[in-house]
C-alpha cells in the first residue's frame, strides 16, 4: 500500500468513524436525558410517597392517642422529622444539612424532599425524605453510556477499516493495471527513442540528408524523450526510494540540458542565454538532471515565440527565467501539484513542477517562484543545503 492509498484509507476510516461516533453520541445523549428524566420522576414519586406514608402514620398514632415511636416503622428512604424552628426531633438521614425552606434540594450525593405539615403532629412541623440512590444511579448510567460509546468506537473503526479495504480493492486493481501500462509504455518508448537519437547523430555526421529534416527528427526525438522521462517518473519514482548521492558538477549538467533543449527552443525562435558559475553539489545525478530538465522544458513549453530564456547559476542559486504566459498568484501553489497544468493548450502530463518540488523536498532545496500573469516567470532553486565544500 503506497502513501496515497494509506492517506485515502486513513481519511475514509476517520470520516466514517467520527460521523458514526457522533451519531452514536447523539443517540446516547438523548437516551441519557430520557432515562434521567424517568429516574427523576420515579425518585420524586418515591419521595412524595414516603412523606405521605410518614404523615399518615403520624396521623394514625395521633388519632389512636398513642406515643409515636419512629423505630416501630420501616421506611425505604431516609426520613427526618423537624420542629417549627428546624430543631431535629428524629432523623435517619445520611446527610442532615437540610434546607427546610426549599421544597426539593438536589446535590451530587443526595436529594431531599421537604413537606411542611398544615397541622403539626407531635410538635413536628416538617417531614423530610431523602434519596441517595438517584445520584449513584446517574453515575452508573453515565458510566454505562461511556463504556458503550468506547466499544462502539472500536467496533465502528474496525468495520470502517474493513469497508475501506473492500472499497479500495477494485480501485487498487485498476491503479495496478494503469501502473503496469505506464511501465510497459515507458519500456516500449525507450527503445525507439534511443534508436532515433543514434540515427540522427549518424546522419548528421554523414551529412547526406536535408538538415531541416534532421532537425525535425531530432526535435521529435527529444520531445519523445521528455514524454519518456515523465512516464518513467510516474511509473518508477515511488519505488526508487534509495537514491545514490554523489559529488556532481552541476554546471556541466546544466550546460548539457541547455544544449538538449536549445534545438526545441529554436523551433519557436526562442533563445536560451546562460550565465553559470562552477558548482559542485551532493545529489543523485538523475535527480540533478530532472531538476534542470523540467524547469527548462516548462520554460520552453510556456514561452511565447521569439522570446528569451535565461539560465543562471550564481552563489549556489539556480535561476530559470522565461518571458512566457506567467502564473497567477492564486495558481502558484496549485502548479506544484501532480497533473496540474497551467493551460490545456500546451499539452504535457502536468507533472514537471511536481517532479521538481518532490526532489527539492528530498534534498532540502528551497524552491521559489516569482511570476505574474502574462509577464513571465522566474524559478529559483537554493542549492546551499547540498553544496560540497572544497
Amino acid at each position: 500500500m503506497n502513501s496515497q492509498e494509506k492517506k485515502a484509507l486513513f481519511r475514509f476510516v476517520t470520516i466514517y468513524t467520527l460521523s458514526s461516533i457522533i451519531l452514536v453520541a447523539i443517540i446516547a445523549y438523548l437516551y441519557y436525558e430520557k432515562e434521567l428524566d424517568r429516574q427523576k420522576n420515579i425518585c420524586k414519586r418515591d419521595l412524595e410517597n414516603c412523606v405521605i406514608k410518614v404523615e399518615s402514620d403520624l396521623l394514625k398514632v395521633k388519632l389512636a392517642n398513642k406515643i409515636f415511636d419512629f423505630n416501630d416503622y420501616d421506611y425505604p428512604l431516609g426520613v427526618g422529622l423537624f420542629g417549627q424552628n428546624g430543631e431535629k426531633i428524629y432523623s435517619s438521614l445520611s446527610h442532615e444539612d437540610v434546607n427546610l425552606k426549599v421544597k426539593m434540594t438536589k446535590s451530587p450525593l443526595f436529594i431531599h424532599f421537604v413537606q411542611k405539615l398544615q397541622t403539626p403532629l407531635f410538635d413536628i412541623h416538617y417531614i423530610v425524605a431523602e434519596d441517595i440512590s438517584m445520584p449513584i444511579g446517574k453515575e452508573k448510567l453515565l458510566t454505562l453510556i461511556m463504556i458503550v460509546i468506547f466499544f462502539s468506537f472500536i467496533f465502528i473503526t474496525f468495520i470502517g477499516y474493513l469497508l475501506s479495504r473492500l472499497l479500495l480493492k477494485p480501485v487498487k486493481e485498476k491503479i495496478a493495471h494503469i501502473d503496469r501500462f505506464i511501465k510497459d509504455s515507458a519500456h516500449e518508448i525507450n527503445t525507439p527513442i534511443a534508436s532515433l537519437l543514434m540515427s540522427v547523430s549518424a546522419l548528421k555526421k554523414k551529412g547526406v540528408m536535408d538538415s531541416k529534416i534532421l532537425n525535425h527528427i531530432s526535435i521529435s526525438s527529444k520531445q519523445i524523450a521528455d514524454i519518456y522521462n515523465s512516464l518513467s517518473h510516474l511509473a518508477f519514482d515511488e519505488i526508487q526510494s534509495e537514491k545514490s548521492s554523489k559529488e556532481v558538477d552541476f554546471k556541466v549538467i546544466v550546460l548539457k540540458s541547455v544544449e538538449f533543449y536549445a534545438e526545441i527552443a529554436q523551433a519557436k525562435q526562442i533563445t536560451i542565454h546562460t550565465d553559470l558559475e562552477e558548482l559542485t553539489i551532493m545529489i543523485d545525478k538523475d535527480d540533478a538532471k530532472k531538476l534542470i530538465n523540467n524547469l527548462l522544458s516548462n520554460a520552453v513549453k510556456y514561452s511565447k515565440i521569439k522570446k528569451e530564456i535565461t539560465v543562471t547559476l550564481k552563489d549556489a542559486i539556480l535561476g530559470v527565467k522565461d518571458e512566457g504566459i506567467g502564473i497567477d498568484a492564486k495558481e502558484k501553489k496549485a502548479i506544484l501539484k501532480r497533473y496540474h497544468r497551467g493551460t490545456d493548450m500546451h499539452g504535457g502530463f502536468g507533472i514537471g513542477l511536481d517532479i521538481v518540488n518532490s526532489i527539492c523536498h528530498r534534498y532540502g532545496i528551497r524552491l521559489n517562484i516569482n511570476s505574474k500573469k502574462h509577464a513571465g516567470s522566474l524559478f529559483t532553486l537554493d542549492l546551499t543545503p547540498i553544496i560540497v565544500n572544497t
